[in-house]
């Protein structure tokens, strides 16, 4: 699977305002400066859009308007007959003023996403990590995990690109925690705990705290789930929802539970926790349906197991596990 390494970029206008609010708020360091100066030069179209964000941060006549706001209101509570002289005094201010406020509320919030220190987390085949984020939000990576994190001042942005990872997230009512996975699912929360499953064809939800909710990439509403509820995105559509028991063990403890999972999916989760890739050498094979509690500290001598019962051998090579279809 590729790797997805930018999970956003930001356009022209966004880039404009994100200096333009940098710059009103301290002086550049001449690093800033330079990088600054660079982007300017880099197209005219990027001093165009950076000196109108800048002359109408810098315009006293928004703060004229956005004091006419207040006084519009006021106006509203008067007499009738002095409506019509104040607001129309004020009709000039509260257009410009509502015409700042659109593009602030368009642009800030992927300003604040750019503005945010960009956070990656990767474990290899066999490795496990725990990383405690600077908003204090726990996550256990399974191997072969990858995880890019922006926490900025009003948002929260996880990216999971691949593999596997366990949630804790730190409650902050201010600020919601949204997950991408693989660019197929979006989840989002407050404060809750719950695992996602990314694999080649599936995105799976299990909540084991708290109300989580799920949603398919590009589809208009999603679904909430609670504790003990389990969800899948695959080909696009949200599966119905399976419950599950979240003081079980799990694959932090070295078991994987299923009620029935493909032997090319399981073959993929297995990959996380075993030091060599475990490669299907028929497509057929990948398809075949397989169910139970497995442990997970030696992934080979479990394929070993299940080869027995549904019809493959395992070939150990120096750089991988092949399943190859029993003769």
């Amino acid at each position: 699977m590729a790797e997805r390494r930018d999970v956003w970029s930001p356009s022209p206008v966004e880039e404009a305002a994100r200096w333009a609010l940098r710059r009103a708020d301290a002086p550049l360091t001449p690093e800033e400066e330079a990088a600054f100066q660079a982007w300017l030069a880099a197209d005219p179209g990027h001093r165009d859009s950076y000196q109108a964000l800048h002359a109408t941060l810098e315009d006293p006549a928004l703060t004229e308007a956005m004091a006419g706001l207040d006084a519009a209101r006021r106006a509203a509570r008067q007499p009738k007959s002095n409506d019509d002289r104040r607001v129309r005094r004020l009709l000039p201010g509260l257009a410009l003023a509502a015409c700042a406020a659109l593009a602030l509320v368009v642009v800030w919030p992927n300003v604040d996403r750019y503005m945010a220190t960009p956070l990656r987390y990767e474990t290899a085949g066999g490795q496990g990590r725990t990383v405690t984020l600077p908003d204090g939000t726990a996550l256990n990576l399974n191997g072969d995990t990858v995880v890019e994190a922006r926490l900025g001042h009003g948002h929260r942005w996880l990216t999971l690109s691949r593999g596997e990872a366990y949630f804790d997230v730190a409650h902050d009512s201010d600020r919601p925690f949204e997950i991408e996975a693989g660019g197929r699912a979006a989840i989002t929360v407050l404060g809750t705990a719950f695992d996602v499953d990314l694999t080649r064809d599936v995105v799976e939800l299990s909540v084991y705290r708290g109300r989580v909710r799920f949603t398919a990439a590009g589809a208009g509403t999603g679904r909430e789930l609670t504790a003990g509820q389990r969800a899948a995105v695959h080909n696009g559509q949200l599966q119905a929802l399976a419950d599950f028991n979240p003081a079980a063990e799990d694959w932090r403890q070295g078991w994987l539970e299923t009620e029935g999972i493909t032997l090319g999916r399981l073959a993929e989760r297995l990959s996380r926790r075993s030091p060599l890739p475990i490669v299907l050498t028929d497509s057929r094979l990948a398809t075949r349906q397989v169910s139970g509690r497995f442990r997970l500290d030696d992934p080979a001598r479990l394929l070993g197991t299940l080869g027995r019962v549904h019809g493959f051998t395992v070939d150990r090579q120096a750089d991988r596990l092949l399943l190859v279809p029993a003769a």
